[in-house]
């Protein structure tokens, strides 16, 4: 009886600890799968309304599902540069390790500068919200917000990744949240008539804003730190952000351009408001600040920890670097978030795209991979890297044609 009363407690110990591990397991997909859905939704989403209403429903459908499976291919490639790589790599040194040297100078560039820029865009826009929300209370200027958004923004990932994945879990739970309270309110005010299957005034336009508002890579490495080696649940971290993030933006820019129709401005809040009301503009402008900060901290974590990672800088030098520049041209009066993001994402993010997709074939070729490897066609990456530089190309184009 006694031994069979301690075989009892000796099997209920392994169960307590086998359910711990596997709650513990599921904790850190749930919050790797909400940090990339947090980093996808972003101030992108915004314009997505206007770009479908140019083009059309069965046009944007098309690039949904393209560019949609573009950037699950970039996320998953990504993520198997990851894997394939003990030290604490990002986009630069994963580049150098597999590319060489001359590649690794493109990436610096291309992944510096494009996080920049994008962390400018987030100071311009969020404290472009939180003005929206606090303003009516407090009083104050767009750009006293800016600056005071900008410098608590920058003191929050001083503290590092633990410190803002728990930060960015309930700020994703929150935007989604607003996300569907918009979805409600919007929903019985979709009119179909609204939704032309083609319109045909700009069918490129929508390639550049959906590509842009879908790219989650600054998440993707902080996601391996999250799961700790769990191959097996990143890669499915991935798809399941990566899909629940598409899913959510394709949503929100047929509702937005459904109510507002005709009248559907680049901005989708204004748009908004003139069909129902400024208490949508207030949920607005808080799930754009929810969706803002989110896409700020992935991307200034990815940033500070290229200084750290792939410069060997110290953590404060690293963190300085990070926040100082992005500020000190807020301070010098870059305001033109629009010009920012779109310069930021065809030029830069085209070429990290491209970076990405050879990084995946170069791992591929090398069988780089320890683990059980993702095993996606080489010809996946090619026609992928096709497609993202002849977008980036026209985009480019585009851009230079604006300036002139």
């Amino acid at each position: 009886m006694a031994a069979a009363s301690e075989r009892q407690q000796q099997f209920s110990a392994i169960l307590l600890l086998t359910i711990k591990i596997m709650r513990q397991e599921t904790k850190g997909l749930i919050i790797a799968t909400t940090t990339l859905v947090g980093t996808i939704i972003g101030v992108g989403i915004f314009s997505v309304p206007y770009a479908l209403s140019q083009a059309g429903v069965g046009i944007g459908l098309a690039y949904f599902v393209v560019l949609g499976g573009i950037q699950l291919l970039q996320h998953l490639f990504y993520a198997e540069a990851a894997i394939a790589t003990p030290e604490k790599l990002r986009l630069v040194g994963l580049t150098e390790k597999y590319l060489g040297k001359r590649a690794k100078h493109i990436a610096a560039v291309s992944a510096v500068l494009g996080f920049w820029g994008g962390m400018l865009a987030y100071m311009i826009v969020g404290g472009t919200f939180l003005h929206t929300i606090l303003a009516p209370y407090f009083g104050g200027s767009v750009f006293a917000y800016q600056i005071g958004w900008a410098l608590v923004g920058a003191g929050a990932i001083y503290f590092g990744l633990g410190f803002i994945s728990k930060i960015d879990f309930f700020a994703t739970l929150g935007l989604v949240g607003a996300m569907l309270l918009i979805f409600a309110l919007g929903a019985p005010h979709v009119q179909v008539e609204n939704l032309p299957w083609f319109v045909g005034k700009d069918l490129f336009l929508p390639y550049g804003v959906i590509l842009f508002s879908l790219s989650g890579l600054p998440a993707i490495t902080e996601m391996e730190d999250i799961l700790e080696g769990k191959h097996r649940k990143y890669r499915l971290a991935v798809v399941l952000g990566t899909l629940i993030a598409v899913a959510l933006t394709a949503t929100f820019g047929y509702i937005v351009w459904g109510v507002t129709g005709g009248g559907t401005t680049q901005d989708a809040v204004s748009g908004l408001a003139a069909v129902l009301g400024t208490r949508v503009t207030i949920l607005a402008a808080v799930f754009g600040f929810l969706a803002v900060a989110t896409s700020f901290f992935a991307t200034a974590i990815n940033l500070q920890s290229t200084f750290e990672y792939d410069y060997k800088l110290p953590h404060a030098s690293a963190w300085f670097l990070t926040g100082a520049v992005p500020f000190v041209l807020l301070i010098a009066g870059i305001k033109d978030f629009v010009k920012i993001v779109s310069f930021s994402g065809a030029v830069f993010g085209g070429i990290t795209a491209v970076l990405v997709a050879m990084l995946y074939i170069a791992i591929a070729k090398r069988r780089a991979v320890k683990v059980k490897p993702l095993g996606a066609p080489l010809w996946l990456a090619y026609v992928s890297i096709a497609i993202l530089s002849v977008g980036a190309v026209y985009e480019t184009l585009m851009a230079a044609r604006g300036l002139v």
